[in-house]
């Protein structure tokens, strides 16, 4: 069965434009409408029923994109999503994107075919000017990942802020050997986060070793490579900042496979505090963000963007802590 993503591709055009064609807009050139219904007529393609209904019919539902179903960082999330949805009667759908754009993307088809009422987007994979396009005429709200240079309504943390401070915590028990694990470099979160780390060394006029930064996919075997390698080369550190938990975890497994001890021999801390980072010996010191109030305020800004309300605040920017545990180690200086 062909959806609306496989008659852009075949037409050529965006999939808003698909979706002007099929409820007869106006603002369409007679060529694009005649290339979008002949691509229409080859894929036998059929508009979802509620479609017919356009902006006049609810769903009552709302689709909740992450990037992996498993992480158990977004538990409390969904939770403060159902919260705010279930008040307002509405039903929570919940996907895993897995980073593939292909799929988010047919993901955010739904919207146009009338499947749901509005979107709530914790990946980051699909490119921004096919978000875009969509938010133009369908409530869409970015929640912890985020894109530059755009209006996308946005909750979040200041990422870049955070960082330096639990980097800053590390340089005060008196290390100045951080090595830093960053995640891919294409997602602006975690460049935020890199920043908040030169932020830190810079300020505090500690040189800055490129050595001591290592790009891992962020989960434990990206942590664990990550680590190994860093030790492997023979650079020297004594603490390890990875910006997330489960880069963290895979960094004290890789500390630990060369016989190392943490914090006795290297301090490890992380970003996110996953129920994980509590349980894991040593328990591990990051940065917590409000996973509830970011959930409840990702659905509260996304039901106003359905009932017609622009949100108080494109971009709203919630409060995080410090969680102080055992990884981290005492004042070494």
């Amino acid at each position: 069965m062909f959806t609306i993503h496989d008659v852009a591709r075949k037409a050529g055009v965006s999939i808003a434009t698909v979706s002007r064609v099929i409820h007869n807009s106006p603002n369409v050139l007679s060529e694009t409408r005649d290339k979008v219904n002949a691509a229409i007529k080859e894929l036998d393609y059929s508009p979802n029923k509620l479609a017919q209904n356009f902006r006049t019919q609810n769903t009552k539902s709302i689709l909740v994109i992450l990037p992996e179903i498993g992480n158990t960082f977004y538990t409390d999330i969904i939770a403060g999503i159902e919260n705010v949805a279930f008040a307002s009667d509405y039903n929570v759908l919940i996907v895993g994107s897995r980073g593939n754009p292909v799929l988010e993307s047919r993901f955010f088809s739904m919207l146009s075919e009338k499947q749901v009422d509005g979107i709530i987007t914790f990946s980051a994979s699909l490119p921004l000017a096919e978000m875009e396009q969509y938010a133009e005429q369908y409530p869409i709200v970015v929640s912890c990942r985020y894109f530059d240079k755009t209006t996308l309504p946005n909750v979040t943390i200041d990422n870049e802020k955070a960082s330096k401070d639990l980097v800053n915590y590390m340089l005060n028990l008196g290390h100045k050997k951080v090595c830093y694990l960053a995640g891919p470099s294409d997602i602006l979160i975690y460049r935020d986060r890199l920043k908040g780390y030169l932020t830190a060394l810079t300020t505090r006029n500690i040189p800055i070793d490129q050595n001591l930064i290592i790009n891992c996919e962020p989960n434990i075997q990206g942590g664990y490579d990550a680590i190994r390698k860093l030790l492997n080369s023979n650079v020297d550190f004594t603490a390890v900042v990875a910006c997330g938990d489960t880069i963290a975890v895979g960094a004290i497994r890789g500390l630990s496979s060369f016989n190392l001890s943490v914090p006795k021999d290297c301090a490890v801390v992380g970003f996110d505090d996953i129920e994980l980072s509590s349980l894991f010996s040593p328990s591990l010191t990051t940065v917590r963000q409000p996973q509830w109030q970011i959930g409840t305020r990702s659905a509260e800004q996304l039901l106003d963007l359905i009932q017609g309300n622009k949100p108080a605040a494109y971009n709203e920017v919630l409060n995080y802590e410090l969680i102080i545990r055992e990884s981290s180690g005492e004042y070494i200086g």
